[in-house]
């Protein structure tokens, strides 16, 4: 994220090995040579658990592999609900036979999910198939795509159903922000997405409160890993799908940070990227990339002193006082 506008790549999560999905042979393909059967997750025993099920169609995989996962900790962890999941890529949508399985799916799934849906005629294919089927299902979740898909949001009584139809208060703000900040807009943007949920908490309409949580769906989206898609799935079934409660163990969001460093491990074989620049080719070994601030801080000192050597080494945090005047 930073303080630049986030590309679409910048959004996608690593993917981890446990998640890597297969996208060679299978029939299901059409120009991607993979197989949505190959993602589809069923619990391999109800228990007497409720169970619900979500189709989704995203642009690449990543977002499948995390979801993935997220389905088979709610299987293997959950006591009161489980989950049947399955997801499609975009272009699948052209083969004739996964459309029809597409189709199949979403008429008995309680939710869909849709992300990154901007070629027009596949967009067309989405709609053709959930829009007949929207008050039917318990909630419709639609991320950054065309309008005509967008309007298929539904999380309670939040809907964009006006999107692109006419002029609103909202749009016409947006549109008029963006010619004024320029580039910084999308920044203030995902600030606003980020702190709007804790405001919108305290309002007491539902229609407050169904935002809030189309909100919290997107900033689980955003973070993308497998722990914030678990979470984004119980927070649905708990609120649209399920009139009690399924769980009360949701994290909340664990956003992207808006700033960040990159390095690499100890056992990667190429030199860190940032100290390799600044000390002229010297190598440098880095800390793993999960070690506290503290230890990166101490990292990056030692290779700028080596650098300024006049320069006195300084790895703690804490805030020094200005240097007197002389």
């Amino acid at each position: 994220l930073g303080s630049r506008v986030p590309s679409v790549s910048s959004l996608r999560m690593a993917i981890s090995d446990e998640a890597q999905i297969s996208t060679s042979g299978g029939a299901g393909g059409f120009f991607t040579g993979s197989n949505p059967e190959d993602r589809r997750v069923q619990p391999e025993n109800a228990n007497g658990r409720k169970k619900f099920k979500v189709v989704y169609v995203v642009l690449e995989s990543q977002y499948q592999s995390s979801m993935t996962i997220a389905s088979k900790r709610i299987n293997a962890g959950q006591d009161n609900v489980c989950i049947e999941s399955v997801g499609y890529l975009l272009e699948e949508l052209r083969n004739p036979e996964t459309f029809e399985a597409f189709k199949k799916d979403v008429a008995e799934a309680n939710m869909f999910i849709g992300s990154l849906i901007f070629v027009q005629e596949l967009a067309e294919k989405v709609v053709e198939v959930v829009q007949p089927l929207r008050e039917k299902l318990d909630a419709v979740l639609i991320f950054p795509s065309m309008p005509d898909v967008m309007r298929l949001n539904k999380v309670g009584s939040f809907t964009m159903a006006q999107m692109g139809q006419s002029k609103s208060v909202i749009g016409e703000f947006m549109k008029k922000k963006r010619q004024e900040n320029g580039a910084s807009f999308e920044g203030s943007m995902l600030k606003l997405l980020r702190t709007l949920p804790k405001v919108l908490k305290y309002l007491p309409s539902d229609k407050a409160q169904d935002a809030r949580s189309f909100m919290m769906s997107f900033q689980y989206w955003l973070g993308g890993s497998p722990e914030n898609l678990e979470s984004l799935l119980l927070m649905m079934a708990n609120t649209y799908i399920y009139e009690d409660t399924v769980t009360d163990e949701i994290a909340a969001p664990v956003l992207l940070p808006d700033l960040g460093v990159p390095h690499s491990t100890t056992s990667s074989p190429s030199p860190p990227l940032v100290p390799t620049a600044l000390l002229r080719g010297k190598i440098w070994s880095s800390p793993p990339l999960r070690s506290d601030v503290s230890d990166f801080v101490t990292w990056m000192a030692l290779g700028l002193s080596s650098l300024c050597p006049r320069t006195p080494l300084r790895t703690d945090l804490t805030p020094q006082p200005p240097p007197r005047p002389p």
